[in-house]
């Protein structure tokens, strides 16, 4: 568990989500995030969660069609067909944290959840959750919903709900250069990949990525795909009720 922090974050997640038991991997993304970086990630909390029955571990061979040794962007591709095989709505990415903006502008709209915070995080920290092509949700850490952020600022300057997902980056960067929220972009996480979306270059660094689908009623597999140099070295299949 991360030190020092503690924020309860109960509501936003079913935003993007269907089915409350998916929110587990949102949890796995940001604790995960925690193990891998010196720096405070908030904990997630969701009440009911959903406890692990079994595990399974793949090192060898493959799962679901993704292969031991297959480089991360082919097995994005096999990921995306299991949106109709299997279901899978999202995929979640571990350690995908930025300090540049600079860099993001076309790769913010590949992404269905982003987070802005401090490096060590706050409850003022600020999700907003993409849904299609628009802003379909604004939350701070802390709980709280919002209609944009900042709360005050004129249009170009503030992150609405219903924006385009193309009008982001110049809107992030307009709230940037003022004093009072430059340090919310310190760490810039690009935490759920929207499937229907190309494959980003930037997810060859990351160690982790989660998915999950239903296999039952109240039940789900939730897979990790570990990764190692850009190849996927291990899968671990926990399943959920």
């Amino acid at each position: 568990m991360c030190p020092q922090l503690r924020l309860s974050i109960k509501i936003n997640l079913s935003i993007f989500m269907k089915n409350n038991l998916i929110g587990i991997v949102a949890i796995s993304v940001v604790m995960s995030s925690c193990k891998l970086d010196s720096t405070v990630q908030p904990e997630i909390i969701i009440d009911p969660i959903p406890y692990q029955v079994t595990r399974d571990s793949v090192e060898t061979g493959s799962y679901l069609g993704i292969n031991i040794d297959e480089n991360a962007a082919d097995a994005y591709s096999k990921i995306q067909a299991l949106q109709s095989l299997k279901g899978v709505a999202f995929l979640n990415i571990v350690s995908n944290s930025y300090s540049d903006l600079g860099q993001l502008q076309e790769r913010l709209p590949l992404y269905q959840y982003i987070l802005l915070d401090q490096k060590q995080g706050t409850d003022s920290g600020v999700q907003i959750t993409i849904e299609g092509q628009t802003v379909k949700a604004i939350y701070l850490n802390s709980g709280t919903k919002l209609n944009q952020w900042p709360t005050k600022l004129k249009e170009n300057s503030s992150v609405r709900i219903g924006d385009h997902v193309n009008s982001l980056y110049q809107k992030l960067l307009n709230i940037r250069q003022l004093s009072s929220y430059s340090n919310k972009f310190e760490r810039i996480s690009l935490l759920t990949k929207n499937l229907a979306t190309p494959y980003d270059l930037g997810m060859t660094r990351s160690p982790q990525w989660y998915f999950t689908y239903p296999t039952g009623s109240k039940q789900m597999d939730e897979i990790q795909l570990h990764f190692k140099e850009g190849k996927v070295s291990k899968i671990y299949i926990n399943h959920y009720r």
